[in-house]
């Protein structure tokens, strides 16, 4: 791949992998039933975006205590903390969307997050710990890499008789994910990346959409379990 940025060899492996994603969402969002699997769909993405500033806090610590010796752990580090405020109570976003469909913050806490997402979740810690914090670079571009369509989400909170307001989440990560997907990828350009960090970012990728498949199944089979 001589001659393709880091940024764009990612978005490739990302765009080959992600086909079954992609359609678990087209039948997530065309439901019938959306509006009564709507508040399990929050549910479950708050549990995942809970986690993402602690993640990247854990990813930042261990960069900074490799910085003397791992020049690509020293720019990740830069790149950490400057995200990581911007990504600052976006969980309480969900929590307030669910408000306003009834479902209270503590109701909602008070859950037990589904394995899935602790595997989601779990899988980047491990990385993080015993390999190397690039592996969340994976993550995020996955997470922020197909930033929602506002106007999309607009007339489906629409079709669906679902208050525009409880659509928050999404909508302003519509409007904030450009800029965050664009920034990232700057910011892999810029690194020093060998073909092991390479191999650990597509990994890292595979995974998460592997997961976030499951997680969004799960809502879908969340109304027949119900019955």
């Amino acid at each position: 791949m001589d001659g393709m940025s880091h940024s764009r060899r990612l978005r490739q492996k990302i765009r080959l992998a992600r086909q079954r994603l992609d359609s678990v969402a087209v039948a997530l969002w065309t439901h019938p039933s959306l509006r009564e699997i709507y508040p399990e769909f929050l549910f479950r993405n708050h549990a995942v975006i809970r986690a993402s500033v602690p993640l990247m806090e854990t990813a930042a610590l261990f960069c900074q205590a490799r910085m003397s010796s791992d020049p690509l752990a020293a720019a990740m580090f830069r790149y950490f903390t400057h995200h990581i405020p911007e990504e600052m109570h976006h969980d309480d976003w969900v929590l307030e969307d669910l408000e306003i469909l009834g479902v209270g913050r503590q109701n909602v806490l008070a859950r037990i997050p589904p394995p899935s997402v602790a595997a989601l979740v779990g899988a980047q810690y491990y990385w993080i710990r015993h390999f190397h914090p690039v592996a969340l670079l994976g993550f995020i571009a996955v997470l922020e890499g197909t930033p929602p369509d506002v106007e999309y989400f607009e007339r489906t909170a629409d079709r669906a008789a679902i208050p525009r307001a409880a659509f928050s989440n999404l909508l302003r990560h519509g409007r904030l994910d450009p800029r965050h997907r664009d920034d990232l990828d700057h910011a892999l350009d810029a690194l020093p990346l060998t073909e092991d960090h390479h191999a650990l970012l597509g990994i890292s990728a595979f995974q998460t959409i592997h997961l976030l498949t499951r997680v969004a199944e799960e809502v879908l089979e969340s109304l027949t379990n119900a019955k």
